[in-house]
């Protein structure tokens, strides 16, 4: 895990590029990404001062040989990684029976001889999370790619119309680059206030862009940059499906031979342990595989009782017989780092678990390089409710006189009577499940005139995005939008950056491409039982697991926003609503959130709208609008 920056000009200026400081940009970006690779740092000069590579280490693998950037025999093919791929020790052998001859233990330099072998379709050999950026100065060609789940991040900012660009971890360091335009993207505004984070390829920035999750990018001499999908996830049932017996049977060996790659390290590896299906399976996963090693196990602990999963994470750790952690966190511990952390994500990022997220993960970094987590269960096997509530209903739903019923008793029923969330549930089609129009299209209301135009142009871009899934039957359209956005866009932004700002570096089992492949290939009805999602990944816990961890009902890890807007956050969300809004007061107008913070004032719960534009004055305070 390490941070990666570059540049690419085809007229041979790299050197010229200096931030307003004075400063060498890459200089400064090196600066700016330290807490992603605190281990080391190098930088090279290649295409004859066309390109520069830059990299950050975090040493996890080869802890003395394993320095970048990396080449090949000739040095002709330069690479640097951020990440890892988990596979290197069977493609390395492949690679040395055909003659390749290698410098080090290195996951890294594999990249290179594999790229001398096949070319961009290395891509296809490659199991890891991984962003890297390979130049190959026999062809002056620049090619970037990041791993098929989005588990690692890379922003670029192209330049001089394409024909150059510069590439970084993180945004923060393409902040400084000369010329880098900062002017905002309206579109992504729109869509971070409907749905939390931005999607990728868009950022916050005109100027910067990201590669999206199994997308690649190449830039030569005389071309236009190009980029493509090398992979996408797509639910397809297949024809003939293993029973359920042998599915269990199934997802057990792939998951621990997903855990058995994931355990190759050379530094000390942990895991995080809330308790809940996921994080259990994978502790236990680890401890069948290594039962005598000795492992640490982290887990957040709250004050609020109904958000406090200590006590089952405590049971398991006693059972596997961890060397475990309880983190306690206070509303005053987390309001602490709040600006702060804000700030570190770049982007508008408007999950609140990103606090106690980060704050496990500094707790974890005291003992710990590495650490599993079980992230990606919930994408891979059903977990969310949005995907199993009223599954049974979906037959009853369907017919036309029911929803049609449903549509005409919603219109009166009280939100708060019983049984208002079936009736709304039969009231809607297939791509309103998916895709809620009337919600998401109210967020236009908040933008003024001038901007209006395109604050739609960018909900109509998720609506594009829904109607892709939907040629899938409702959950399993959820399934597969879930995995291409917000796993890659949302989970997977708020692991990196929350664990590389503790310069740690998170695993993710569930990740695996074969795993996610043979879990989409089941049928649906697998997925489901006693009104809950996970039904294979719960049969094929150990036997030793009780009963109220197997069939616990998903919690999520967040901390108590809800009550902190009406009291520690309280004055702070009026101050932004009120006036401290900077270049947005030219952009929105927070009338219709006003009176959403009345709503939750009075009882509601308006708490994700709120923080999102809580976020949005934060980041986007002094941004250009025009």
């Amino acid at each position: 895990m390490c941070g990666i920056y570059g540049v690419y000009d085809g007229e041979g200026r790299v050197a010229q590029y200096r931030c307003s400081s004075g400063k060498a940009w890459a200089e400064e970006a090196s600066r700016l990404l330290q807490h992603r690779g605190p281990d080391g740092s190098g930088c090279r000069m290649l295409m004859g001062g066309r390109c520069l590579l830059g990299h950050c280490r975090l040493a996890i693998i080869d802890l003395e040989g394993g320095a970048q950037p990396i080449a090949n025999e000739d040095e002709t093919i330069w690479v640097i990684l951020n990440g890892e791929i988990y596979n290197y020790i069977e493609i390395r052998e492949r690679l040395i029976g055909k003659g390749h001859r290698f410098r080090t233990q290195s996951d890294t330099e594999v990249l290179v001889h594999l790229y001398e072998e096949k070319g961009h379709s290395l891509l296809d050999d490659l199991d890891g999370m991984f962003a890297f950026a390979i130049a190959d100065e026999k062809n002056g060609r620049l090619f970037l790619a990041r791993d098929r789940f989005g588990e690692k991040p890379l922003y670029y900012a192209p330049l001089r119309e394409g024909r150059g660009l510069a590439f970084a971890s993180e945004m923060k360091a393409l902040f400084p680059f000369p010329g880098l335009d900062g002017h905002l993207d309206i579109p992504a505004v729109a869509q971070f206030l409907a749905v939390g984070y931005v999607p990728a390829p868009r950022t916050h920035l005109r100027g910067v862009r990201k590669l999206m999750a199994g997308e690649a990018l190449s830039l030569a001499p005389g071309a236009a940059l190009r980029t493509w999908r090398y992979w996408q996830p797509k639910i397809e049932v297949a024809a003939r499906p293993p029973s359920r017996e042998a599915a269990v049977e199934s997802v057990r060996k792939r998951v621990a031979q997903s855990v058995r790659l994931r355990l190759r390290s050379d530094v000390a590896i942990g895991a995080f342990l809330s308790g809940g299906v996921d994080s259990t399976y994978i502790a236990a996963t680890i401890r069948e595989l290594q039962p005598a090693a000795k492992f640490s196990t982290f887990c957040a602990s709250f004050d609020d009782r109904q958000l406090d999963e200590a006590p089952y994470a405590r049971r398991v750790a006693e059972h596997l017989e961890t060397d475990h952690h309880e983190v306690h966190f206070s509303p005053g511990d987390l309001l602490a780092i709040f600006d702060q952390l804000i700030d570190d994500y770049d982007e508008p990022f408007g999950d609140v678990s990103m606090f106690p997220t980060f704050a496990v993960c500094r707790a974890a970094r005291q003992v710990c390089k590495v650490m599993l987590s079980g992230d990606g269960g919930d994408e891979c096997f059903g977990g969310y409710s949005e995907m199993f509530g009223h599954y049974r209903w979906h037959g009853v739903r369907r017919t036309a006189w029911a929803s049609g019923v449903a549509m005409r008793l919603f219109r009166y029923w009280g939100r708060d009577w019983r049984g208002v969330g079936l009736i709304e549930f039969l009231s809607k089609s297939d791509l309103e499940l998916l895709y809620p129009a009337e919600r998401l299209g109210a967020i236009s209301s908040s933008f003024l005139p001038d901007y209006r135009d395109a604050a739609e142009s960018g909900l109509r871009e998720l609506e594009e995005r829904a109607l892709e899934h939907a040629r899938l039957p409702y959950p399993l359209s959820a399934f597969e939008a879930t995995a291409s956005s917000y796993l890659p866009d949302q989970i997977m932004v708020k692991v990196d950056r929350a664990s590389m700002r503790a310069s740690l570096e998170c695993r993710a089992p569930f990740l695996d491409p074969s795993l996610m492949q043979f879990a989409a290939g089941l049928p649906i009805e697998y997925h489901f039982a006693s009104g809950m999602g996970k039904a294979i990944l719960r049969k094929a816990l150990p036997a030793w697991v009780p009963r109220e961890i197997r069939w616990r009902q998903k919690r999520g890890f967040t901390p108590p926003l809800c009550a902190w807007l009406r009291c520690e956050l309280k004055e702070r969300m009026e101050n932004t609503l009120d006036g401290n809004m900077g270049e947005l007061k030219y952009l929105l107008d927070p009338s219709p959130a006003r009176e959403l913070f009345r709503q939750h004032l009075a009882g509601s719960d308006h708490s994700n709208s709120l923080f999102r534009w809580m976020v949005l004055s934060r980041r986007c305070h002094d941004v250009i609008l025009n």
